[in-house]
């Protein structure tokens, strides 16, 4: 891996308080804890097929409501976002092991394509919302309105993220490889700053906080790390196309997902790569050597990847190979543990699943879910 630092001055006429240094750093990831069996079974299953619409694809995006996370948005090929409960009620009486099914509470159709990438606001009063349109959407939760929409991207938008001093800057990254700044709090159309670095579509972002962060993912295989403090980035080559990238809550290291099948963690401050996960690809035309059972393969989607439990796994959605058949296909997500590097827990998402292709974590509520190619989403906890 080549590690380069490319000074460059980012002449912001917006920069938001709150992306200055915290005055008291966060933990670092404690000792890695073993899922227990009660995180990882009893599925629930909420399928976005229910008899009011259906949908046309796959789930592209997922994440839960801020603190304490009751609610999941997901974005999906029928042009839609489904805001569902990420629980059952605990008062409703079901088995262990039969998936309970849940209707969408409500659903925000605006957009005339596929729906690529979500990021909802710490009060959840808002959310924002990219894809194949060209733009970038702001949505009023309980209205269902759009209270922005901003067009500048020449391409398909994949990825946008929240930042800032009462979440008030909107990133987001396209295919024409452009990543641009938003001011939700002005009411002009264009853009705080447009960063065109990227040689390839941009397929993932991530704002830290703290550290005053804008970072990247391409599929130029680099991962892109903007100081917005001191005017610069640094660029990190992992040599194949990066489908996800997410950073550590302490800001450390960041979690990049590669089309190679390896999911590598980085050092933020020598571009070292610490630990790999997962490498199915190179097995999975060999006599699986690994062990028994499926591995975790990445070879031609985007597949988002993110830590869970405080830092201390590392778990990610997958593909399948190619020319399987659909009837007997059958995805999984994968969990391993950050120190050791070793898988240490695999979980179905049912017959049919091509791939699960996006995952979130909710850290208060104990629990994940995936969104799977065939329009379900799946929540274990």
């Amino acid at each position: 891996m080549v590690r380069i630092r490319l000074l460059k001055l980012l002449a912001f006429q917006f920069l938001p308080q709150n992306l200055h240094p915290s005055n008291s750093a966060s933990p670092g990831p404690q000792h890695p804890l073993t899922l227990p069996t009660s995180t990882i079974s009893n599925p629930t299953k909420t399928n976005l097929n229910p008899a009011l619409f259906r949908p046309t694809g796959p789930v592209n995006a997922i994440c839960f409501s801020s603190s304490p996370g009751t609610y999941l948005l997901t974005g999906s090929s029928d042009r839609s976002v489904h805001l569902c409960r990420a629980l059952p009620n605990t008062s409703t009486d079901t088995s262990d092991t039969a998936p309970v099914t849940t209707t969408p509470i409500q659903r925000y159709a605006k957009h005339g394509y596929s729906v690529l990438d979500l990021a909802v606001t710490a009060d959840n009063a808002r959310f924002a919302s990219v894809g194949g349109d060209k733009g970038v959407f702001l949505w009023d939760v309980e209205t269902g309105t759009t209270v922005r929409r901003w067009a500048g991207h020449d391409a398909r938008v994949e990825a946008v993220e929240f930042g800032g001093e009462g979440d008030s800057v909107v990133a987001s990254g396209s295919a024409d490889t452009t990543l641009k700044l938003w001011d939700t709090r002005s009411l002009t159309s264009k853009p705080i700053q447009t960063l065109p670095d990227a040689r390839d579509t941009i397929s993932s972002l991530h704002i830290h906080t703290p550290t005053a962060s804008v970072i990247s993912g391409s599929y130029d295989g680099r991962i892109r790390s903007y100081d917005l403090r001191m005017g610069m980035v640094n660029v990190d080559v992992m040599g194949h196309e990066i489908t996800s990238v997410r950073c550590s809550d302490d800001g450390n290291v960041v979690l990049a997902s590669c089309l190679d099948g390896w999911i590598r963690m980085v050092d933020r401050a020598d571009g070292r790569v610490l630990k790999g996960f997962g490498g199915g690809n190179d097995t999975a035309a060999g006599d699986g050597e690994k062990g028994m059972g499926p591995q975790y393969m990445n070879s031609s989607l985007r597949i988002r990847s993110a830590f869970a439990r405080g830092d201390a796994v590392v778990f990610s959605g997958g593909e399948t190979e190619e020319g399987d058949d659909v009837g007997s296909v059958e995805s999984h997500v994968f969990a391993w543990d950050v120190v050791s590097g070793e898988e240490i827990s695999r979980v179905s998402a049912g017959r049919g699943v091509k791939a699960v292709s996006c995952v979130a974590w909710n850290e208060r509520g104990g629990c994940w879910a995936g969104g799977c190619s065939d329009g379900t989403v799946q929540v274990f906890g």
